[in-house]
């Protein structure tokens, strides 16, 4: 996956038209591109230069060397390449420039360059479009987004290989688990890259689905009695906002979700979001969680382990080849925001350190220990009497949880049909083996226990709903 800057770099450049004097030029161009697509910028850059010295007044030359030192993280040097390109006759350089500055939250530096782009614009002989309206959008959300930085303590950051990087979420048994796309059902369309979340009880799984038009939509999927699952049901568009869904993962409250779009409100790439759902199972509209968890890169999966008190997002703002970073933080039950005078607001923002979060003469490596002996010991506990999951109360595992004598005396009896309905099962499905091996003696006693097996699913059903009534 591309960084969201080396992504605008390239969206912009089919907007750019130019002429081409001679065939050895096109084809270098061409190949610089690719080289830059494929993720290969070091030998882009060689092509680039050796172009430039044959062509020295071109300015698009110059403009692609600027992405090749974005895409190498060298920003004193783009930045020298893009102002040579505008030198050059190339107006969207000032574009360039203020993509450059908004990553490095220079939010001033990016609207004076888009100011000087726009003049560029007026002093053209040629009717060209303005194409900064979206980039100055994005300005304007990162600068309202600065105004709020949260006051978080971050006590890890480790970088890992993007493509399983969920599997360094270390969650206790009650928050769930994660899956890759290829370990759920072959039925099951799932978009990828992307990670599916299980509920603690097994019987709930949430994750991105490519629908007609290839947007990324989250759905979700409850598990039937005998092991079948329901045909997944969309979560609703407006958690796109005209983007893609992704990454989703669902609190053991069952109500809070965060997620990741890159719609409207996404100040570049993907950004995380949270949203709630209702009594009536609808999802209100998604809120951005803001900075420091959101940045003008990729930004996603946001798990919160609230039986250990630590949480994790992952990020590329690192811009490491094939890797995100994941940071560990200690989740505040009330937001606190930074002052927005603190001068050093942009660099909380960024977690330039994230050790700058600790506070003073704060040491966190015990904490960390202990939590991860917690997670350890959570492997280690018996197997749970039962697994319920009760909206707004988290995940009951045995009786003792209960806190209405009504919720445990329930609960016993949908156990007790529980195990009616395995027996039911077993005894179906021996009987079925006979039926095939040749036995027709015993179809309308086959009969008989598909409608037993019926009725049962309807009373475990309401069963169920009695237990968390009363929970509840």
């Amino acid at each position: 996956m591309a960084t969201l800057l080396t992504r605008l770099m390239f969206s912009a450049l089919p907007l750019l038209t130019f002429s081409i004097p001679f065939s050895v030029r096109s084809q270098d161009i061409a190949e610089a591109e690719m080289l830059m697509k494929t993720g290969e910028p070091e030998k882009a850059l060689s092509t680039l230069k050796s172009l430039a010295k044959a062509k020295p007044k071109d300015g698009k030359i110059h403009l692609l060397m600027g992405d090749c030192y974005v895409a190498l993280d060298s920003s004193a040097s783009a930045i020298s390449a893009y102002k040579e390109a505008q030198k050059k006759g190339e107006n969207d350089a000032w574009l360039s420039l203020a993509r450059l500055a908004l990553t490095e939250y220079r939010l001033d530096d990016a609207d004076g360059d888009i100011e000087l782009y726009r003049k560029g614009l007026k002093k053209s002989r040629k009717q060209l479009p303005d194409n900064s309206a979206e980039l100055e959008s994005m300005i304007t959300r990162t600068r309202n987004m600065l105004d709020r930085v949260e006051k978080i303590t971050i006590i890890d950051s480790i970088s890992v290989d993007k493509e399983d990087f969920f599997k360094y979420y270390k969650l206790s048994r009650d928050c769930g688990h994660l899956l890759a796309p290829s370990q759920i059902q072959s039925e099951f369309s799932v978009a990828e890259p992307s990670v599916v979340y299980v509920s603690p009880d097994g019987v709930e799984m949430i994750w991105a689905m490519d629908d007609s038009s290839m947007k990324t939509n989250l759905v979700c999927s409850s598990q039937l009695y005998g092991g079948e699952w329901e045909k997944p049901i969309s979560l609703g568009e407006q958690l796109n906002e005209g983007g893609d869904a992704n990454y989703p993962y669902l609190m053991n409250d069952g109500v809070t979700l965060y997620f990741a779009n890159d719609g409207e409100n996404s100040i570049g790439g993907y950004d995380i979001f949270i949203t709630r759902r209702n009594d009536e199972g609808k999802f209100f509209q998604p809120q951005n969680l803001g900075m420091p968890y959101n940045s003008p890169y990729n930004d996603y999966m946001l798990a919160i382990d609230e039986q250990n008190g630590v949480g994790w997002w992952a990020t590329d703002r690192n811009k490491i080849p094939g890797k995100v970073t994941i940071y560990t933080f200690i989740p505040s039950e009330m937001r606190v925001n930074y002052e927005v005078d603190d001068p050093d607001l942009a660099s909380y923002a960024r977690i330039d350190s994230y050790k700058k979060t600790w506070a003073e003469g704060k040491d966190y490596t015990k904490l960390l220990n202990r939590i991860s002996k917690r997670m350890e010991a959570d492997v280690e506990q018996p197997a749970p009497e039962f697994v319920i999951s009760i909206p707004g109360k988290g995940v009951y595992t045995s009786y003792k949880k209960f806190r209405s004598a009504d919720g445990a005396r329930l609960m016993k009896e949908y156990m007790e049909k529980l195990e009616d309905y395995n027996t039911t099962c077993a005894t179906l499905n021996t009987y079925r083996q006979k039926y095939s091996d040749g036995n027709r003696q015993i179809a309308y006693e086959i009969k008989r226990m598909e409608n037993e097996k019926i009725s049962l699913i309807e009373e475990l059903k309401n069963l169920k709903n009695k237990v968390i009534k009363a929970e509840s």
